[in-house]
């Protein structure tokens, strides 16, 4: 929806990976995928922001931190929070998919080289019920899943480098509860006008949720046994990341699990 702001460009590919995935390409290739902002907006240039959606930045080591502060020093932050359990059953559900068709780490594509029947026989195949809770645990407790679930441990990175005010936080439910409101509050952070983008938006546009799981069926809901086991393993990260919010004088709160 932000795209579709006169002021803002946002690279046609949504998640862009740059920092995470794809810092081999180089700083050029990064300003290519704005490239277009130089083309439909010339004359209105010094107006036009330009900025980027990828959620695994908040794993990033401190060297790539220190590196977008060298060179994007005034760059402002939007840290969406999701419930801790909800996030890494999506993550799993979508990396047991990605495994079971062969994608590769990096790679945007991931259908374009099967027909529909091969899909939906994959789609089986990556039934979740076909896993046992330990092979969900195993792979909740991999490193890469932890730093991902690890908010606090995160920002507190990020904010070695960038002010407080550089940094939003904002709650992950309000993309399909509060639409409107999520996105002045956005707007707002990065200094933009909001009246532009509702001008342009239909009620069809607040609604839809970019990038949403496709072959989701009701066998995907997490089976009560795992879900307490995620709980208990990921109570104290919760924890940690509420007591951040409290630092930094935030009113939303996510789930402690009862604990």
């Amino acid at each position: 929806m932000l795209r579709r702001h006169p002021k803002l460009c946002l690279p046609e590919q949504k998640e862009l990976h740059f920092w995470d995935w794809h810092r081999r390409r180089g700083l050029s290739w990064y300003s290519e995928q704005f490239r277009f902002a130089d083309k439909a907006n010339k004359s209105k240039l010094p107006d036009i922001l330009c900025g980027e959606i990828t959620p695994c930045y908040i794993t990033l080591p401190e060297t790539d931190i220190c590196e977008i502060k060298a060179l994007f020093p005034d760059v402002k932050l939007i840290f969406l929070v999701r419930d801790l359990v909800d996030r890494a059953w999506s993550a799993l559900l979508m990396e047991l998919r990605n495994a079971v068709r062969g994608v590769q780490l990096g790679k945007f594509d991931i259908e374009d080289r099967v027909d529909q029947r091969q899909i939906d026989k994959l789609d089986r195949e990556s039934d979740p019920a076909r896993q046992t809770d330990d092979y969900f645990m195993e792979r909740l407790t991999h490193s890469t899943h932890t730093e991902r679930s690890d908010y606090a441990k995160g920002l507190i990175r990020w904010l070695k480098y960038f002010s407080k005010d550089q940094l939003i936080i904002l709650d992950y439910e309000q993309i399909s509860r509060q639409p409107k409101e999520l996105l002045e509050k956005i707007c707002e952070h990065i200094g933009i006008e909001s009246a532009s983008l509702f001008n342009v938006l239909s009620a069809k546009d607040m609604s839809t949720k970019v990038n949403a799981a496709t072959g989701t069926t009701s066998n995907q809901a997490m089976r009560p046994s795992l879900r307490r086991k995620m709980e208990n393993h990921l109570r104290p990260m919760a924890r940690e990341f509420n007591l951040l919010l409290d630092e930094l004088a935030y009113d939303i709160r996510i789930s402690e699990y009862g604990g």
